[in-house]
C-alpha cells in the first residue's frame, strides 16, 4: 500500500514534551520511506480545534482520551494508528499500517496486564468500524468517557492482538520495533505535568538511545523549539 501513514501523537501543549516529540518524529522518518502523516494531539485554549473541550479530570497524562475520537476525526475511513508520545521507533511504521484486523476487531492493540488485559498506548485503528459510535461532541465533556470506551471494548472483545514489539514497555519486550518510555516517573525528558516523584530509569542502555536520538535529530536539522506549541494550556489531570 502507498498512501499515506495517518499517525496520531498523543502529547502535551505547553512544550513539556518536545525533546522526545522531536526524537520520536525523526526516528519514525528515518526508518520508512512511506509518506507520513503526522497529527500531534494537543490540549488547546482554541474553541474552534477539534482538540478542544475535552474533560481531563480523570487522564493520566494531557492526551489521554483524544486516541478515541481519531476514527471520527478521520471521518470513518481508512486506517489510523495512535501513539502516546514518549516513544522511539525502531522499524518501519507501515508495516504496522498494513497489519491484518480480524473482522470481528475493531483495533489492534498488544496484550498487557492494564486495562482489563489491553494496552492502548499503541493502537491500530479500523476507523470505519466506529462509524456507529456517539459522536465526539456527545461524550468529550464527560470525564469518566476515556475510561467508559476502554471498559466497552474489552467487555465486549473488540481488540485485536498486536505483537508486543509495537509497544515495549520500558524494553520489556526485545528485540523491539517501537520502545515506549511508559513508566512515568523514569521518563529521561522529565516533563513538568507529571505530578508524581521522579526517579533514575533503572536502564541506562535505554536512557542513551534517547539522548542519542536526540542529538541524530538535531545532526540533521530538527529544532526543539519547533515542538514548543503557543501554550497557555492549565490541565486538571491527575499526572500520574
Amino acid at each position: 500500500m502507498n498512501d499515506p501513514v495517518r499517525i496520531f501523537i498523543g502529547s502535551s501543549a505547553n512544550g513539556e514534551d518536545a525533546l522526545i516529540e522531536m526524537a520520536y518524529e525523526y526516528t519514525l522518518r528515518k526508518n520508512t520511506d512511506r509518506e507520513l502523516d503526522i497529527v500531534w494531539m494537543r490540549q488547546t485554549n482554541d474553541a474552534e480545534s477539534f482538540w478542544h473541550g475535552f474533560a481531563d479530570h480523570n487522564w493520566s497524562t494531557p492526551f489521554s482520551g483524544f486516541r478515541w475520537a481519531i476514527p471520527e476525526y478521520c471521518n470513518f475511513q481508512g486506517r489510523a494508528i495512535y501513539t502516546d508520545c514518549d516513544m522511539l521507533n525502531f522499524s518501519d511504521i507501515g508495516e504496522l499500517i498494513d497489519m491484518e484486523i480480524p473482522d470481528d476487531k475493531m483495533m489492534l492493540a498488544r496484550d498487557g496486564k492494564r486495562f482489563g488485559g489491553k494496552e492502548f498506548c499503541v493502537i491500530l485503528f479500523d476507523c470505519a468500524k466506529f462509524s456507529q459510535m456517539s459522536p465526539v461532541s456527545e461524550w468529550k465533556g464527560n470525564p469518566t468517557a476515556h475510561h467508559q470506551f476502554i471498559n466497552l471494548f474489552i467487555q465486549n472483545n473488540l481488540v485485536g492482538d498486536l505483537d508486543p514489539a509495537w509497544n515495549s514497555h520500558d524494553g520489556d519486550i526485545v528485540p523491539f520495533k517501537q520502545l515506549h518510555y511508559t513508566h512515568m516517573p523514569t521518563q529521561p525528558w522529565k516533563p513538568d505535568w507529571f505530578t508524581g516523584e521522579a526517579v533514575d530509569h533503572p536502564k541506562q542502555e535505554l536512557v542513551d538511545l534517547f539522548w542519542n536520538a536526540v542529538e541524530c535529530a538535531e545532526a540533521v536539522g530538527y529544532k526543539r523549539e519547533d515542538y514548543m506549541p503557543k501554550g497557555g494550556v492549565n490541565y486538571n489531570i491527575i499526572g500520574k
